[in-house]
C-alpha cells in the first residue's frame, strides 16, 4: 500500500513538474513570437525608410539629369553658334564619301538582287578594305565621286558569281558552315577582280586586309544601336551618305545608271548564267 502511495505521489510531482516545464516552455514560445513580430516591424519600417530613401534619391538624380540636359543642350547650341561654317574643303570630303557609298550601295544592289546574304559577305570584306579607308579621307584615291565605267562589268561578273553560289552552296552563305567554307572565296573575287576593276589598279594594302568575322557583321546587320560603338568610322561614314545621299545620287551617275539597268532588266531575256572561271580559282591568287 504504502509502494502504491509513494508511486502515485511521485507520478503527481512529475505530472506537476512537466505541467511547469510546458508551461515554460509556452512562456518562451510567447516570447520568441513577439521578438519575431518586433523584428518583422522594424524590417517593415527599414523596407519603408529605404523606399522613401529610394524615392527621394532618383527625384533629385532626375532633376540632375534634367539639369545638366538642359545645360549640355545650350552649350551645343553656344559650341554651333560660336564655329565658323563649314569649308568648301569638308563638304568637298563628306560628298567624296557620299559619293563612293552612293556607287558600292549602287554595285552591291544591282549584284544582290535577292541575295542578301552575299551582300552581307561582301560588306564583310568591303568595310575594312575600302569604306574605312574612305570615312577616314586620308587617301582621296579611295573616292569614287561617279559611276566607274567598269560597273557594268563588276555587276555582270557579280551576278554570275551569285548564281555559282546558289548553284553550289545548299543553303544561305550566312549559315556558319558555310560562311567558313567561301568567305575566303568571295574575298578573293573582291579583291583580284572587282575592285581593281572599280579603282583600275590593285591596291597591296588589300592582301592584308582581313574581313569582318560573322558575328560582327550579324551585328551590323541585327543591331543598329551597337553600330556607332562597335563599327565607329563605318557608321560615319553612312550617316554622311544618309545626309547628302539625295545629292549625290545624280552627281555620281548612279540615278541614270539605275535607269538603265531597269530598262535593261525588263527587256533582257531569261539565260542561264554560266560562272566565269575566275570563281572557283581566281585569275590574281598568289600561291
Amino acid at each position: 500500500m504504502d509502494n502504491i502511495v509513494f508511486a502515485t505521489d511521485s507520478m503527481r510531482s512529475s505530472v506537476s513538474s512537466l505541467k511547469k516545464k510546458i508551461s515554460n516552455f509556452k512562456i518562451s514560445i510567447e516570447q520568441l513570437s513577439s521578438e519575431v513580430e518586433k523584428i518583422d516591424t522594424k524590417f517593415d519600417k527599414l523596407l519603408t525608410q529605404t523606399e522613401i530613401y529610394k524615392a527621394k534619391l532618383e527625384r533629385e538624380m532626375g532633376r540632375e539629369v534634367r539639369r545638366l540636359e538642359l545645360e549640355l543642350t545650350k552649350l551645343r547650341k553656344q559650341v554651333k553658334e560660336s564655329l565658323p561654317p563649314e569649308s568648301p574643303l569638308e563638304d568637298e570630303t563628306e560628298l567624296g564619301i557620299a559619293s563612293t557609298l552612293a556607287v558600292i550601295e549602287c554595285l552591291l544592289r544591282h549584284i544582290c538582287e535577292g541575295a542578301d546574304d552575299f551582300r552581307l559577305m561582301s560588306y564583310s570584306f568591303l568595310f575594312p578594305a575600302v569604306i574605312e579607308r574612305v570615312a577616314s579621307s586620308d587617301d582621296p584615291a579611295y573616292f569614287m565621286e561617279t559611276l566607274p565605267e567598269s560597273a557594268q562589268v563588276v555587276i555582270d561578273r557579280g551576278r554570275q558569281y551569285v548564281a555559282y553560289l546558289r548553284e553550289d552552296c545548299k543553303t544561305h552563305v550566312t549559315d556558319p558552315d558555310a560562311w567558313e567554307q567561301y568567305i575566303d572565296q568571295v574575298t578573293d573575287w573582291w579583291r583580284n577582280d572587282a575592285l581593281p576593276l572599280l579603282y583600275g589598279q590593285r591596291d597591296e594594302q588589300w592582301d592584308t586586309d582581313v574581313p569582318l568575322s560573322l558575328v560582327e557583321i550579324l551585328m551590323w546587320r541585327d543591331e543598329p544601336g551597337e553600330r556607332p560603338l562597335h563599327f565607329s568610322p563605318i557608321f560615319d561614314a553612312y550617316e554622311t551618305y544618309k545626309l547628302h545621299k539625295d545629292a549625290v545620287y545624280t552627281s555620281s551617275g548612279v540615278r541614270a545608271f539605275d535607269l538603265k539597268m531597269h530598262r535593261f532588266d525588263s527587256k533582257a531575256p531569261e539565260e542561264e548564267v554560266k560562272p566565269p572561271v575566275i570563281l572557283t580559282r581566281p585569275v590574281y591568287r598568289k600561291p
